[in-house]
């Protein structure tokens, strides 16, 4: 066997061994992002998502010199996600004193107080706790997967004390309204959301406390009463959940939606905009 051979077969022994290693350790990435069951993203495209990882991680770079700043893009710019993310997936989003925004352009801000009340000092009720879990953020490498894990976390639900609560139908209703917790879900029905939809975001709700969910026009269905929250039926002009098999208004039907206990009010919706193309997003969609 000559030099020319000799080279010839290192080269191919090298290209063969490359080959292979990269088919090893695209079939252990494939297998383990198929296992793992903390990011959706990589458990329905194995090593692919992890692309999407390092573009989300240069993307500050990329739009710092080449596109657009922190500030742009709508309805919400990449900071204010950025800050509803982290607070809800850490629980935590400490920022630097100061502003990156230009108070000299037209336009309405929140004035930032220089000596801001202490949580000790707000008033709201301390006895209720909300229990959930946090992410910990151990370590957010550029080219590999990051690592955190999640601990448990008992916060105050941050709802209004007795005295200070509102009341709806105090005078009116046989069974008053009482809300306690100033945000909610607002309407989207069980047609458009699903099953699956619906149970997790009643059951993330009854986690919060202090919420309500509002149905949609869909009407009400065991799902929405998944997570005990409360409840506000919305009756559109479909009369979902409350006509009889002739399309009436039936009053007997409202009736027994209103002895439910988590049902704590109506709403009337006079008009309707969905569209005809609407209904369950399925995966052939």
């Amino acid at each position: 066997m000559n030099v020319a051979e000799i080279i010839i077969l290192i080269g191919a022994l090298l290209v063969a061994g490359i080959v292979l290693g990269a088919l090893g350790i695209f079939t252990f990435l494939y297998m383990t992002d198929r296992k793992q069951k903390q990011h959706p993203v990589l458990r329905n495209y194995p090593v692919l998502g992890r692309v999407r990882y390092f573009f989300e991680k240069i993307g500050p770079e990329f739009r710092q010199y080449l596109f657009n700043d922190d500030h742009q893009g709508k309805p919400f710019s990449r900071l204010e996600y950025q800050h509803i993310v982290k607070k809800a997936k850490y629980k935590r989003d400490v920022l630097g004193f100061g502003s990156e925004r230009d108070f000299q352009e037209p336009g309405y801000y929140i004035r930032n107080s220089l000596f801001p009340k202490l949580t000790e000092e707000l008033a709201f009720d301390r006895e209720i706790k909300s229990k959930t879990e946090r992410y910990l953020l151990i370590n957010d490498p550029l080219f590999t997967q990051r690592e955190e894990f999640m601990e448990p976390d008992e916060s105050p639900a941050y709802l209004l004390n007795e005295a200070d609560s509102i009341v709806i139908g105090e005078q009116t209703a046989a069974q008053p309204f009482k809300v306690k917790g100033q945000i909610g879900m607002s309407a989207m029905s069980y047609g458009s959301l699903g099953s699956k939809a619906l149970t997790a975001l009643s059951e993330g709700l009854g986690m919060a406390k202090g919420t309500w969910m509002n149905t949609g026009e869909g009407g009400l269905s065991e799902y929405h009463l998944k997570g005990g929250q409360d409840i506000i039926m919305q009756i559109g002009p479909g009369k979902f959940g409350v006509r009889d098999l002739a399309g009436h208004f039936d009053w007997d039907e409202l009736l027994e939606k209103s002895k439910l206990p988590e049902v704590k009010a109506f709403e009337l919706k006079l008009g309707q905009g969905a569209k005809t193309r609407g209904d369950i997003l399925t995966v052939k969609k």
